[in-house]
């Protein structure tokens, strides 16, 4: 079982990771402009490209982040959906862990 510190300790690792992602999101965002030269355009559209796979990645992030806090708040924190427990080492490696392994 989990101790109440080990807990808050994640707590705000999960929040300062959300606000990290959600600022990083933000910012990966702002559409590219097209510009006048063709080659120009499409070193911009694979930008937009990469920009959109990181976004998409990190709104998964986020979302399980969402999750681990409504864990926390629940007192399901450390448990996974079969009820097994996620360990207090791949916690700390990554506080948002939705599996045992």
């Amino acid at each position: 079982m989990l101790s109440q510190e080990f807990i808050q300790e994640m707590k705000a690792k999960l929040l300062e990771e959300k606000a990290k992602l959600t600022s990083d999101v933000g910012g990966l965002q702002e559409h590219t402009e097209v510009g006048d030269d063709l080659d120009e355009n499409a070193t911009e559209i694979q930008m937009d490209e990469v920009n959109q796979n990181l976004t998409s990645r990190m709104n998964d992030d986020l979302e399980k982040i969402e999750k681990a806090l409504q864990k926390i708040e629940n007192g399901t924190y450390g448990t996974d959906d079969d009820g097994n427990e996620i360990g207090e080492d791949r916690l700390r490696a990554i506080p948002w862990a939705d599996k045992a392994i």
